[in-house]
């Protein structure tokens, strides 16, 4: 028994060494298809297979799909393929691990270890070594479970679990839930048909649950994230749920076609599973392309967006077809991002003052401010296509800016949340500076905001004209912490790396807000084409 655990342990590792290698190894071009594959969802599904296949990671692309989608990047059906096929393509090492390769083991394992330890090949390396330990593991497993099959607990336990078609089925759920991976699931599944501690119909229905329940950790990981997330993780699993249903209704003609298929490739009769696990997750990815739309259909009305949902309140698809319009409504979703950076930095101003305020509503707009900003800047991106001029670049350039701020805004409130770790607060004179700092900035930031969205040069003019003034400020600033630490303040002391930081910050938002007074004036020259 301890021989069959040892096994699978080895197995599981192997299968992370060998995935985390490959990843490195075709890192790049992996994620160029990716990004190529966004587009469509056949697109979607050659790719998650390619890159599944070279990766050796499913998850880990299922995940990827999924931010992709949250980003606004693919579409629930392209995300959801993806990550469906890369399940398919993953399923590569258990074919190699049906093979007479499996024999060689040890041989393997012993080149991949002494090839890792060369700088310019050590990635190669890891990945033999990986596969090694798989091959070997599956091997621990049958010899480990060999001697199990003859005793009488054994015979009752199978004899419990063979009678019960949802029993084994459930089993591989669980341990696939578990271990997060479905690969380990059905090599396991093959160490018991090989000992013949397990039928091959047992073993494939183990590999079904184990197929099934793989998509659970995508699940498990997205239950905080957005409604969008949820959904395509739950259709991820949902579906592999569903398509089992009729693998196990029609098992004996499953097992019987999975054992024809690995006899035509000369192949023994355990390789089987292998053969049923490749044929399951390639049908799922497949299945599924003409049913994506009324599955999302079906998704939107089991998981609702949020009442308090993140997306654009001006522009729209039909606005495209006028430049004017278009432009003028991207104007005005670009002021109200702004309009949630200037209450980021209030909030910020107020925890500055006073050493504590809410901090997680500045979290929260920041996420808001990034959604939007990455939503407008798309959406420019077409108008750009459409109507090629100055102002589609302007308003990108601007919503940047404004999401980049936000960014130094949380690195401001991150700063102190460490100093507060340490049990560390700044010195009264030098919050309140500051504070003071902060404020000045605030003001500065609306006035360019209101720039931007009035189109008001002389106020664009008076931000940029004020600029120098803040920097000499800033400069002050800093003199007079220098001077508190001449005479030798304990606070002023603990916290000068972080006062200085703060500073910094203050001085690159001011930079930036500069910048978008800037980019107001360049909306009023006639190459801005609105």
């Amino acid at each position: 028994m301890l021989e069959a655990l040892g096994g699978l342990a080895l197995l599981v590792k192997g299968l992370s060494f060998l995935s985390q290698a490959l990843a490195v190894a075709v890192g790049g071009p992996a994620r160029r298809v990716l990004t190529w594959a966004t587009a469509r969802s056949r697109r979607a599904w050659l790719a998650g297979v390619l890159v599944g296949a070279l990766t050796l990671n499913s998850t880990a692309l299922g995940l990827t799909a999924i931010r992709l989608a949250e980003s606004g990047i693919a579409s629930f059906g392209s995300a959801l393929v993806l990550g469906l096929a890369a399940k398919g393509g993953a399923t590569v090492a258990l074919q190699l691990a049906a093979t007479p390769i499996s024999a060689m083991a040890l041989p393997i394992v012993g080149v991949g270890f002494v090839l890792s330890l060369f700088k310019q090949i050590w990635v190669w390396g890891e990945g033999i070594l990986g596969l090694g330990m798989l091959l070997l593991g599956i091997s621990l497993m049958v010899q480990g479970l060999l001697p199990m099959t003859s005793s009488e607990l054994f015979i009752l336990i199978r004899q419990s679990l063979e009678s019960s078609s949802l029993g084994l089925w459930l089993l591989g759920f669980a341990l696939a839930s578990l271990l997060g991976s479905a690969n380990a699931v059905a090599a396991l599944a093959l160490a018991l048909a090989a000992s013949s501690a397990f039928s091959l119909s047992s073993a494939l229905l183990l590999t079904l649950g184990g197929g099934a329940g793989s998509g659970m950790i995508l699940l498990l990981s997205t239950w905080d994230s957005t409604p969008a997330a949820r959904r395509i993780a739950a259709a991820h699993l949902g579906w592999k749920i569903l398509l089992s249903i009729p693998f196990v209704l029609f098992l004996p003609a499953f097992a019987r076609f999975s054992g024809e298929l690995a006899q035509q490739l000369g192949l023994g009769s355990s390789a089987a599973v292998a053969q049923g696990h490749l044929l399951y997750h390639v049908l799922a990815s497949l299945l599924v392309l003409p049913v994506v739309r009324p599955l999302e259909s079906v998704m939107h009305r089991l998981m609702p967006d949020s009442e308090h949902r993140i997306s654009p309140r001006y522009i729209s698809e039909e606005a495209l077809e006028s430049r004017e319009l278009a432009s003028s409504l991207a104007l005005r979703e670009v002021g109200r991002i702004g309009d949630q950076l200037s209450e980021m930095l209030t909030e910020t101003v107020k925890i500055l003052a006073h050493g504590n305020g809410d901090t997680a509503e500045v979290a929260r707009r920041e996420e808001k401010v990034d959604q939007l900003a990455r939503a407008i800047v798309l959406y420019l991106s077409d108008l750009s296509a459409r109507h090629p001029g100055n102002s589609p670049l302007v308003l990108m350039m601007a919503a940047s800016e404004i999401e980049h701020m936000g960014d130094q805004v949380r690195r401001m409130l991150r700063k102190q949340d460490k100093l507060y770790a340490q049990n560390l607060d700044f010195s009264e004179e030098g919050r309140g500076e500051l504070a003071e700092a902060a404020e000045k900035v605030l003001k500065r930031l609306k006035l360019s905001l209101a720039a931007l969205s009035t189109r008001n040069e002389a106020l664009a003019e008076q931000v940029i004209v004020e600029h120098a003034n803040l920097e000499s400020y800033l400069l002050e600033l800093r003199r007079s912490h220098l001077r508190r630490l001449e005479k030798g303040r304990i606070e002023s002391r603990a916290t000068t790396l972080a006062h200085l930081d703060l500073l910094i910050v203050l001085d690159e938002l001011d930079r930036s807000i500069t910048r978008l007074a800037s980019l107001s004036l360049e909306l009023h020259r006639p190459l801005a084409g609105i």
